[in-house]
Formats: structure tokens, C-alpha cells, sequence
């Protein structure tokens, strides 16, 4: 196998996992001498430092041990260790996303629990990356794998449908479609509907929303839950208060919210609320609003989606429909682990959203948030808002 420069995942680890892949797959018998290390690292393309790395880790797991002045065997087949096996792999968008990261960091704190070890790659927001990343985690014989796509399609991808047909488990942390796609996410549709009941509350009447486009499932599960809290309050979904990203990708999600407040901004009549698709875009329209002198919540309130850190540090700290990150990831740990246990996990697990109130949406005064610009518990402090949970 190749060994990647380019990949996230450290070089000792991918050399480590090609050979627990031939021992586990009887390439490397138990009781095969590994090549003399100097010679293991021409082979890989590595550092001596990298194979010692290696090598040093599956000898602690057992499945190597080495002879002083004989050199270093194969000691045991993964099956035979209780977690040997086990190492799932997170194909993930970009590591410095400011939402997926958090899913993984909760993955992450959830499999060293168990006492299972976990890999990371990133698609570097490329599909051909993401694909690339899928066979390269197959290769190196990770157990299960855990996959935000980046996708647009939202729709399951060769490399993915490959790992369906084959039964390795798998599980998406980023939306996709099919009702047989292993999926944990928050209702996206409630979280629309959620951030609308709230700024129907605050009295807002002539509420708009920002989509990322037109017609995709993500924009259209969100709005589908906004367009029902309108129609249940008697007032019509007014196109022109219905914008989407102008710019692709989450990298410009801020500079897309930006754009859109420009927009709105040189509209005659304004609307007096907007729902927007997520925390990133709404922090950019939050600025692009201020910048063209409207006032953030007087004029027009906000509501995010996501709750990155972030939104709690505006300016204008955000109203946001917080996404449970830390109960995504860890049961997108649950699950792997569950079907390489033989059991059948849900399919599709959706989870309640959260309405985290801040003043972006009109309901917190300047004088009662808190100084630090963090977002506080919401029962430590009696003058805030509620948090609402979904359906209360």
C-alpha cells in the first residue's frame, strides 16, 4: 500500500494500519520476521523515526513483539485482542470546520472512553478527496467508518454505496438521503420550525429566510419547518424575503451571509426577521446588515443554526437552534460499534433541536448578556430567556 504525505492522518499511524491489514488478513502469518526497520522505511517512503512510531504501538497492542538482536515478529492476529481490531476511521470535510469538528471531537472523547481507537482524514473540501479517503480507510482495514460528506447532493456516493453492499458499517454525521443510510443528525425540519415559533414570539411578523440553494434537501428541510410556523400563524412566505447563498461552500458561508445582507438591505420594504441557514452565514449577515447602518435585533432580529462558539462572541451575540454535537458524535460511535457487535442500531436518528437565546433575536437586552461574550447555561442566570427545547 502507499503511504500518503498528503493525508491528515500521521504517517507512523498509516503504516501501522497496512500492517495490522496483512496480519489480519493472513499476508503476515503469526510468527512472520518483519524486514530489518531500515528496510521497512525505504519501502514506505518514511523516516526510521515513523517506523519505530509504528511499530512501537503494535507491539504495546500485541500484535508484534521483538527478539533483542533478532529482530520483531508477529505475535498475534487482531481477532485475538480485544481492541486490536476496532480502530474506526472519521472521514470528515475540513478539520477546521467549525461544526464537524466539534462532531469529531465528541467521536473522539466517546471512542477513547470504549477504549477504541479512532483515525481522522480530511476530503480538504474536495469529493475525489472524500472518496480517495473512503478506500484508503477500506484499505488499511479500519473496522467501521464515520463520513460527513460534503456531498451536495446528499446522496450516498459510489465509495459509500461499495461499504452499504459490502456490510462494513458505516454511519453519515452530515444529512443524507435514503431511508436504508445509516444517518445521526438533528430534525432539521423542527429546528426551522423552532427558530420561525420563536421570532413569531418576539412579535415579528414579516420574517425571511436564507437557504444555501434553492431546491436542496438541506435548504428545503429547514424551510419546510419555517414555512409551517408561518402558515400556522396566518402569514404568507414572502418571496422576495427568500434568499440563498451566492457563493459554494462552507469556507464562504460568512461571505455568502454578507452578500445577502447587502441585498437586503437595498430592498425597499425589509423584512423584520431572518431565519438563516446556518450560524456562519448568520454571523456574516449580522455584519453586512450593521455595515449598511440597520440595527440588529431593532430592525431586523436574527436566528442562526448550529451554535458554533462563535455565535455566542458576536458583536451581536446569536440566537441560534443548537445542534447536539456531542450526542451526534457519540452515537455515531454507538452505532459502529453496535453493528460490529452484530446488533441492528436505528437506521435514522434524528434528535431534538435547541433554541439557545441570545439578543441577535430582540428577546435579551444589551444590559443582561453576559460579559464574557461565552454562551452561558441558561438556568444560571433567572433575567435570560429560557432555552426552549423542540416541541415545548
Amino acid at each position: 500500500m502507499g503511504i500518503d504525505p498528503g493525508a491528515a492522518m500521521p504517517l507512523y499511524q498509516q503504516v501501522a494500519l497496512d500492517i495490522r491489514r496483512k496480519i489480519a488478513s493472513g499476508e503476515m502469518p503469526i510468527g512472520t520476521q518483519l524486514q530489518p526497520h531500515r528496510e521497512m522505511a525505504v519501502s514506505y517512503g518514511v523516516s526510521m523515526m515513523t517506523i519505530n512510531k509504528a511499530l512501537a504501538g503494535l507491539v504495546s497492542e500485541g500484535l508484534l513483539h521483538s527478539r533483542v538482536g533478532r529482530g520483531t515478529f508477529v505475535a498475534s492476529r487482531p481477532s485475538d485482542n480485544e481492541n486490536g481490531a476496532a480502530t474506526l476511521g472519521f472521514v470528515l470535510r475540513d478539520l477546521s470546520s467549525p461544526f464537524f469538528s466539534l462532531v469529531a471531537h465528541a467521536a473522539q472523547q466517546r471512542a477513547d472512553e470504549l477504549g477504541y481507537g479512532i483515525l481522522f482524514s480530511s476530503s480538504s473540501n474536495r469529493l475525489d478527496r472524500e472518496e480517495e479517503q473512503i478506500r484508503r480507510f477500506r484499505d488499511l482495514g479500519v473496522k467501521g467508518l464515520i463520513i460527513a460528506s460534503m456531498a451536495r447532493t446528499y446522496r450516498i456516493s459510489e465509495p459509500i454505496q461499495e461499504l452499504q453492499d459490502s456490510g462494513i458499517p458505516y454511519v453519515m454525521v452530515s444529512y443524507t438521503e435514503g431511508a436504508d443510510v445509516p444517518f445521526v443528525g438533528m430534525d432539521l425540519d423542527s429546528a426551522g420550525y423552532l427558530a420561525a415559533q420563536h421570532l413569531l414570539a418576539m412579535g415579528r411578523r414579516k420574517i425571511g429566510y436564507v437557504g444555501d440553494k434553492f431546491g436542496s434537501i438541506m435548504c428545503e428541510l429547514r424551510g419546510r419547518g419555517y414555512r409551517r410556523a408561518l402558515e400556522q400563524a396566518g402569514l404568507p412566505v414572502e418571496e422576495k424575503f427568500q434568499f440563498e447563498y451566492p457563493f459554494e461552500g462552507e469556507w464562504n458561508d460568512y461571505r455568502s451571509g454578507y452578500a445577502v445582507a447587502e441585498r437586503v438591505a437595498a430592498l425597499e420594504e425589509k423584512p423584520d426577521a431572518m431565519f438563516v441557514f446556518n450560524d456562519l452565514g448568520a454571523l456574516g449577515f449580522q455584519e453586512g446588515l450593521h455595515d449598511r447602518g440597520i440595527r440588529v435585533p431593532e430592525e431586523i432580529a436574527v436566528v442562526g443554526l448550529d451554535d458554533i462558539e462563535l455565535a455566542g462572541r458576536a458583536r451581536i451575540p446569536l440566537t441560534t437552534v443548537r445542534q447536539p454535537v456531542d450526542r451526534i458524535g457519540s452515537m455515531a460511535v454507538d452505532h459502529i460499534l453496535a453493528r460490529l457487535r452484530g446488533e441492528n442500531p436505528p437506521v435514522r436518528q434524528l434528535l431534538p433541536p435547541e433554541l439557545i437565546v441570545r439578543r441577535s433575536s430582540g428577546a435579551v437586552k444589551a444590559d443582561e448578556e453576559d460579559g464574557s461574550r461565552f454562551n452561558p447555561k441558561q438556568e444560571d442566570n433567572p433575567n435570560r430567556a429560557a432555552t426552549i427545547a423542540a416541541g415545548a
